[in-house]
């Protein structure tokens, strides 16, 4: 059996609305790195304070956003992470966070901002972004017709981008 690490993709289990408190774990671990979200992490830590060790990291610049694998790594089980942060510094964060062992489960994730999607095309194995919205696209590598799966792979980090060729799309 292939282990395939969780990455952290636009409808990924992880991505919350508001942060909820696991009462089952030990210790809590927030990372804000976006400072539009201030307001959403005080609330939540008004309904933890007094309940439930916690630890909050707020991230202002590249170089502290680089030492969060460090800060991740010294973590001990039964911490549960949570992370506030635009699309490109959550993904840094969980990562990171997933190479230091957490599991999905272990992390609550509140994007800021548009999130990112992705789609793998099978014919010339590229991988590029696609609009949220978009059902089909055109390879940027081969040039070819993909329609954008339902399936993420998390192998290759992307939806499935299936080849068609639209000329013999029925019009409706």
């Amino acid at each position: 059996m292939v282990y395939n690490s969780p990455v952290l993709f636009d409808q990924s289990v992880t991505i919350v609305e508001a942060f909820t408190i696991r009462q089952d774990r030990r210790k809590l671990l927030i990372i804000s790195a976006e400072p539009k979200e201030v307001d959403k992490i005080h609330q939540f830590i008004k309904e933890i304070n007094g309940h439930k060790d916690y630890e909050l990291v707020e991230i202002n610049n590249a170089l502290q956003l680089e030492n969060v694998r460090e800060l991740v790594e010294r973590q001990k089980m039964g911490t549960q992470l949570y992370i506030s942060a635009q699309w490109d510094d959550a993904v840094a964060i969980f990562t990171s966070a997933i190479e230091a062992g957490f599991s999905e489960d272990e992390i609550q994730t509140l994007i800021s901002g548009e999130k990112k999607r992705f789609v793998y095309c099978v014919k010339c194995y590229h991988l590029q972004e696609v609009k949220q919205e978009e059902n089909d696209t055109i390879c940027h590598h081969c040039q070819i017709s993909l329609e954008v799966g339902p399936f993420f792979s998390r192998e290759r980090k992307g939806y499935i981008g299936y080849p068609y060729n639209p000329a013999f799309i029925p019009s409706n």
